[in-house]
């Protein structure tokens, strides 16, 4: 059966590994549904037949990306194109590997509604576009509606509020761990520590993007409410310091979490696996921080498209992210995805009944539109990908929840490690 598979897989581009040799090669990454990686696989070989030429697709799993990409470029054989994660970017686009796409860029934002310009500061470099968004990452709260109700509170708008209701319904139900908050060194967990940082104020580099700023009394306090639930108040499931980035999926989904943060695959996982739990969730944003420097830290991302300097087809690699980007073709992959990708064109928000028909995804244009990028409270660069790459914020955060490091200690370590960071090449 294994072989069986094995050979499907490689029959359509959808693994790393040794293949025919390709006229193009675009990686991608697991997009955690297997009929979202085939159909971009069918468009990268449509997309080749169009050209005359055969065109490849390989899907590679986040965890590895880097190291596959290190290796391919160390051969002088990196793909044509490849997808990445926002926090990333910069990493290649610093190096020099990557090609201008600000010609590409002209051409989709002819698209009427134009494109969610935010998600496009995380691939510019020299005033030239690197990369480009293929989709919107948003990471809601998720709030058992039920279970909030049920000890007689609404649902959360403030961490201090959410404090408040977690405890109230752990102590209802005692054998949960109601905040299921990643606290690992996972991706997921390096994405809702900024979360919590950005509420309170806090941020890593200054507006100027090259003072270090993240040990500040914001960042400090956003640290000790951190400490203080699950330390004190024990809300948060000890399990959640070695998840992975499935952890919380799968805290909520089998009602041992009331509240996690996470991508809209936790909605489409209850439609056709739950209905009542579905029934008593919302998606609601991310909490307000406390007192004048208080705000609403929603960390928004994407997964960005990258052409590579070293290929020998740079023109025919953007022509396949035009051919991606086109509106029907486009359309039909968000909506192949099933809800975890969030369109780059605004208008489609309301266009796709899998969004505009659904109460649930009210706010999502917001939210999709007004959130922070890495690099807040300056712009993204190379320094930012390194702080994400290296897990800084979720260190600091480990030695704060399981060495019982002081915090002041433990965020000046941190801020000891960006400033290291900074001068590394």
């Amino acid at each position: 059966m294994r072989s069986r598979l094995a050979a499907l897989l490689l029959g359509l581009g959808l693994m790393a590994g040794p293949v025919e040799a390709a006229d193009l090669t675009v990686w991608g990454l697991q997009s955690f549904n297997q009929d979202a990686d085939a159909f971009i696989g069918e468009q990268v070989a449509a997309f080749g037949k169009s050209k005359g030429i055969n065109a490849e697709y390989v899907v590679v799993p986040a965890n590895v990306i880097n190291d596959r990409l290190a290796a391919a470029f160390q051969a002088g054989a990196p793909p044509d194109a490849f997808m990445h994660v926002s926090q990333k970017s910069q990493f290649y686009i610093g190096r020099g590997l990557t090609v201008s796409l600000d010609d590409v860029l002209a051409d989709i934002r002819k698209v009427p509604g134009g494109i969610f310009d935010v998600h496009l500061k995380t691939g510019i470099s020299g005033g030239q576009s690197h990369a480009l968004p293929l989709e919107v990452d948003i990471s809601p709260m998720f709030v058992r509606t039920d279970l909030v109700a049920e000890v007689g509170m609404k649902v959360p708008t403030t961490w201090d509020e959410l404090r408040a209701v977690s405890k109230a319904i752990q102590a209802k139900h005692p054998q949960m761990g109601a905040l299921g908050m990643t606290v690992s060194t996972s991706a997921d967990a390096e994405g809702q520590i900024r979360n919590l940082i950005w509420s309170y104020g806090g941020t890593v580099m200054a507006a100027d993007g090259k003072t270090i700023v993240f040990d500040s009394p914001e960042t400090r306090a956003a640290y000790q409410w951190l400490a203080d639930v699950f330390l004190t108040d024990r809300i948060i499931p000890r399990a959640a310091l070695t998840w992975d980035d499935s952890g919380n999926n799968v805290a909520y989904q089998t009602g041992r979490s009331a509240i996690v943060f996470n991508p809209p695959s936790i909605y489409y996982w209850l439609v056709a696996n739950d209905p009542k739990t579905l029934a008593n969730t919302v998606m609601a944003a991310i909490p307000r921080g406390p007192g004048p420097k208080g705000v609403v830290g929603n960390t928004v991302g994407s997964w960005m498209w990258h052409v590579t300097k070293a290929s020998k087809r740079p023109d025919l690699a953007k022509d396949w992210l035009r051919w991606f980007y086109e509106p029907g073709r486009y359309r039909a992959t968000i909506e192949k995805v099933g809800g975890r990708w969030v369109p780059i064109y605004p208008a489609m928000i309301d266009q796709i009944p899998l969004f505009s028909a659904n109460p649930a995804f009210a706010n999502l244009k917001a939210l999709a539109q007004e959130g922070f990028v890495d690099g807040h409270a300056g712009p993204p660069n190379e320094l930012a990908g390194k702080v994400f790459d290296a897990n800084v914020l979720t260190k600091v955060m480990q030695k704060i929840l399981v060495d019982k490091t002081a915090v002041g200690d433990a965020v000046a370590w941190g801020q000891k490690e960006i400033e290291t960071l900074a001068k590394s090449n």
